[in-house]
């Protein structure tokens, strides 16, 4: 064997080992990532009597469940009763305060962005809806939460989305991405090619 032909052997042995070697990385699982809104006033009404109404200024905060392809966010929002609420309800309802739970989790709810909403701060809109507290239900009117811009890549989709919106542009690539970071999806590795 001449020195040419060894070279482009021992050439081809490495490639092979190399690739073998990538497809034996095959695809890995990412972590995923927790995409929240910031904590934010969000007021609720909870009926006292015939044409009376309570105002509970709660904290409220979104954990993304799901970005879809409609333009809206899926996600549990957390709301946090202050103690004057919790105690009026607990007048209303006869139960003790320790029965009045100081957070409740609202499943599944779902947030479109605002018309012509943009970084720094992206404002998501969602619609009236309820939630019981104890047996005396709360009701929400429109509130909005927000994201805000940051390097981190989960807020730079954000606001790439909204821009998107903005222009009449496509944006399947983001929501995709989105997901994929919400749900850890396996990513191929460089140099697999399945």
């Amino acid at each position: 064997m001449n020195t040419r032909t060894f070279s482009t052997f021992l050439t081809a042995l490495f490639l092979l080992a190399l690739g073998t070697t990538a497809l034996a990385q095959g695809a890995q699982k990412t972590g995923k990532v927790t995409i929240t809104t910031p904590t934010k006033m969000v007021i609720s009404k909870i009926k006292v009597s015939e044409g009376d109404a309570y105002d509970v200024r709660g904290k409220a905060t979104l954990k993304i469940t799901a970005a879809n392809s409609d333009d809206t966010v899926a996600g549990d929002m957390q709301y946090t009763i202050p103690d004057d609420a919790r105690q009026k309800i607990a007048s209303m309802t006869g139960k003790p305060l320790a029965q009045v739970p100081s957070t409740v989790t609202l499943k599944d709810v779902t947030g479109r962005f605002q018309p012509a909403t943009a970084c720094p701060v992206i404002h998501l809109e969602f619609s009236p809806t309820q939630v019981d507290i104890a047996g005396v239900k709360a009701v929400f009117g429109r509130f909005v939460l927000d994201i805000n811009e940051s390097t981190q890549e989960k807020d730079m989709l954000f606001c790439k989305w909204a821009q998107q919106i903005n222009k009449g542009m496509a944006r399947r690539g983001i929501i995709r991405r989105l997901n994929e970071m919400i749900n850890g999806v396996e990513e191929e590795q460089p140099g697999n090619d399945k």
